[in-house]
């Protein structure tokens, strides 16, 4: 008798620590997808060519002809854009990437004088 009451006690015993490990693991689960980082926007300015006298004409996406285009930016004028971390800006017309957007690129001025 007494064994078969360990036996029980032993069998209760492993169900509730498999329920516990259960419910750790969907817990943990639940919290990892309730706090994943939101993609984070950033504000940056385009400055044109200038002297060089190239109209580049500015996308923003995943990749080179993805996500937003085209906004153009003439030779004197600068111009407010912002896009995603991990996206990246890119010409238009040829594709080419400019630069891949960063936290750090927020508030400044990307010179396009210095990628043509």
């Amino acid at each position: 008798m007494i064994l078969f009451l360990l036996k029980k006690n032993l069998m209760r015993n492993a169900l509730l620590l498999i329920i516990a490990a259960v419910t750790i693991v969907f817990s943990s689960f639940a919290f990892k997808s309730s706090n994943i980082e939101k993609a984070q926007r950033v504000n940056f300015r385009i400055k044109g060519t200038g002297s060089k006298g190239i109209f580049v004409t500015i996308g923003i996406g995943s990749k080179p002809g993805y996500g937003s285009c085209c906004s153009g930016v003439s030779e004197n004028t600068t111009a407010g854009f912002s896009g995603e971390v991990g996206d990246v800006v890119y010409d238009g017309k040829t594709r080419r990437v400019i630069i891949k957007i960063y936290s750090g690129l927020e508030g400044e001025t990307i010179n396009l004088a210095d990628y043509y």
